[in-house]
């Protein structure tokens, strides 16, 4: 609990913002020894200067860290810092990553990013006839592959990323502008609250955090942070779209854009993002290709992490309640390995509701998938 505490607290400072709290972080070693560090240690971090050196000394004297998160935890109870286990190892790979990261939702899906490739899929918010149909046609195939899809939940391609991904069975995290328990816009309502039922809500803002046109930007460094690769379906010139794959290029995530029409305004961006050396998607399957190329990421956390005092070890966790659909499934599957055909047959399902059922369960670690599309029991 003492990392976690010290990383809210360090976060609540004035003029310490994610950069600089993770190179503080990186100089100490933990949020802890840079609490308690002399004054002139401080200095030694690039960015802190003597103003900000001094606001932070007297900072430190005013804040007790473990009460700070006592009560902070009583009004914000969901909510990751990177000393939790569950905060995307993913995510803290990029400069400035969120020292605080609230949650609504399937919250195992962030240890599946480990597990799981994603792909953030982004665009304008006034898509084509073309825009609407290819955001559909690769979310369908993102979600028939497993590949989990990550969108801001905005109007336009956002929208379509996310239900597609929904309506196929597929698993999807939206990262918002304001606290998780708002809605922006209010039309998404009903989709935000089914993501939040079948996927993952995501936002470094607390909840009650209204809409601020500030917000979104900042936020799609996080749909960047959170891919594997980031593709734009549709985009003009100056869509905020640009920015999400400008800072996935600067972290090292693949780039892609599906090329459109010189005539279109709509495809003005991506046909520059192509011109900059983004890969061009040319079929459905292109990033699905592309994703089973990419090496595997390693299982380990973010950082050294602690382990809650109030959480039992994964090891021990009773199974959870399921909801029937799923605990049917979980019955058919037999003591020996079953073929997904098998399965498909014995339960009469569609193949793709079956699939998205048997991820939920591996995600929840009841069912093992082994080579050949065989599932076994954990």
């Amino acid at each position: 609990m003492a990392e976690r505490a010290y990383w809210l607290a360090w976060s609540q400072a004035k003029g310490l913002g994610p950069i600089l709290l993770k190179r503080l972080h990186s100089h100490f070693g933990t949020l802890a020894a840079a609490w308690h560090a002399e004054g002139a240690d401080l200095l030694d971090v690039e960015g802190i200067g003597l103003g900000l050196g001094s606001s932070l000394i007297e900072y430190r004297q005013t804040v007790a860290p473990l009460d700070l998160l006592s009560r902070y935890e009583q009004q914000h109870p969901n909510f990751w810092t990177p000393a939790d286990a569950e905060y995307p190892a993913l995510l803290y790979e990029i400069t400035d990553p969120p020292p605080l990261l609230y949650y609504r939702g399937h919250s195992e899906l962030t240890s599946a990013l480990q597990m799981m490739p994603s792909v953030g899929v982004v665009g304008t918010r006034g898509p084509s006839d073309y825009g609407q149909r290819w955001t559909r046609r690769l979310a369908q195939q993102l979600a028939a592959h497993n590949i989990i899809v990550v969108s801001g939940l905005a109007k336009g391609v956002d929208r379509f990323a996310h239900q597609q991904t929904l309506d196929s069975g597929g698993l999807t995290i939206a990262v918002l502008g304001t606290g998780v328990d708002q809605t922006y816009p209010q039309a998404h309502q009903a989709l935000q609250d089914n993501i939040a039922r079948q996927g993952l809500l995501l936002s470094e803002y607390p909840n009650g955090t209204p809409p601020d046109r500030a917000h979104f930007p900042r936020r799609n460094r996080i749909i960047a942070g959170l891919s594997r690769a980031v593709v734009v379906t549709e985009a003009p010139a100056r869509s905020g779209a640009l920015i999400t794959a400008h800072l996935a290029n600067d972290y090292g995530r693949d780039v892609f854009a599906v090329p459109g029409s010189l005539d279109n305004p709509n495809s003005a961006g991506c046909l520059a993002l192509i011109n900059q050396g983004a890969q061009m998607v040319l079929n459905d399957m292109t990033l699905v290709t592309a994703l089973g190329q990419l090496p595997q990421l390693s299982a380990a956390p973010p950082i050294a992490t602690e382990p809650r005092a109030d959480r039992t070890p994964p090891s021990h966790l009773p199974p959870p309640p399921l909801p029937p659909a799923m605990a049917q499934v979980l019955a058919a599957i037999p003591d020996e390995p079953a073929s997904l055909d098998w399965l498909v047959q014995e339960l009469a399902q569609p193949t793709g509701d079956l699939l998205a059922t048997l991820v939920q369960l591996e995600l929840l670690g009841l069912v093992n998938q082994l080579p050949g599309m065989r599932y076994q029991r954990c």
